[in-house]
């Protein structure tokens, strides 16, 4: 947004003496935040902007005096934290630090500081799979837990590292919520699992035909989510599958049916098709080793 043409901002509400609520010339709100910024001061009085460390304008994810409310509710050492935090996501897996991304994060770890205070302990069911689905989520989750310790002296529960990368594989998402990343892990482990009780061997998730597959079911999701089909296929690639290779093409059916319960409806021909391509490359590479 340009503030060329204005340097101040009409105050709408004082959450604390770190975050209040503005209103710009042109109508639209903005969150300001810094030590000590709403301190004395009372709604309808003229602020500058300048005046902020941290300026939060509305970038669709959330209103404003949501934002406003939930910094409003951490405190200002925890906000500078997910700063950094956002910062990290955005450098090494590409995110853009959007308030989606922010919110969740900057709530959880609000929680996670309080269980730690208290000496409480969750269970993080989800940590194999996070940690074989999503590497560089995990790394960078476990990262998280490393510097909430250098920053805030708090000592998290060391899996806290899994919550965390589930919010940086949500964010890829944009239009999914936690709950749907949370099915979509728990889905992918499951076809694997799938894979490997059929064929009677481990699946090596960490070859480069398992990141092809894993990166393909989570498109699948994401196609499913926006409402987008696969493009169709000229050629019936399930049955050149079949003829080839039967037990990959009734695998694929398989995950078919077990993807399409988590997704809550029938995956498309082009959709099979598409998983008997990624069901064959496995089956030829575990016959290979």
């Amino acid at each position: 947004m340009d503030l060329s043409r204005g340097s101040s901002a009409t105050i709408k509400r004082v959450y604390n003496n770190n975050v209040l609520l503005a209103e710009l010339h042109d109508g639209s709100d903005m969150v300001l935040v810094g030590k000590g910024i709403g301190f004395n001061h009372k709604p309808g009085e003229l602020i500058a902007l300048d005046t902020a460390d941290q300026r939060f304008v509305p970038d669709g994810s959330y209103a404003a005096s949501h934002v406003a409310g939930v910094l409003g509710d951490a405190p200002l050492e925890q906000i500078e934290v997910v700063q950094e935090i956002m910062a990290m996501a955005q450098t090494e897996l590409k995110l853009e630090p959007r308030q989606s991304l922010l919110v969740p994060i900057l709530d959880h770890l609000g929680f996670a500081v309080q269980r730690a205070s208290e000496g409480l302990r969750v269970d993080f069911p989800l940590r194999w799979e996070v940690a074989q689905l999503y590497p560089a989520e995990g790394n960078l989750g476990r990262r998280v837990v490393a510097l909430i310790k250098e920053r805030l002296g708090v000592v998290l529960q060391e899996e806290e590292w899994v919550a965390f990368a589930l919010h940086f594989v949500n964010q890829q998402w944009s239009k999914a919520d936690f709950s749907k990343t949370v099915s979509m892990t728990e889905t992918i482990a499951g076809v694997f699992s799938l894979l490997s009780s059929r064929w009677g061997t481990n699946i090596d998730e960490n070859k480069l035909s398992s990141a092809r597959f894993v990166t393909h079911l989570r498109y699948l999701f994401a196609r499913s989510l926006e409402a987008t089909s696969s493009a169709a296929f000229e050629v019936d690639v399930l049955a050149s599958v079949r003829q080839a290779y039967p037990e990959a093409a009734d695998a694929a059916l398989e995950i078919a049916v077990h993807i399409g319960a988590a997704l809550r409806r029938k995956l498309s021909d082009a959709e099979v098709s598409y998983l008997a391509l990624h069901t064959s490359r496995l089956y030829v590479e575990m016959l290979n080793t």
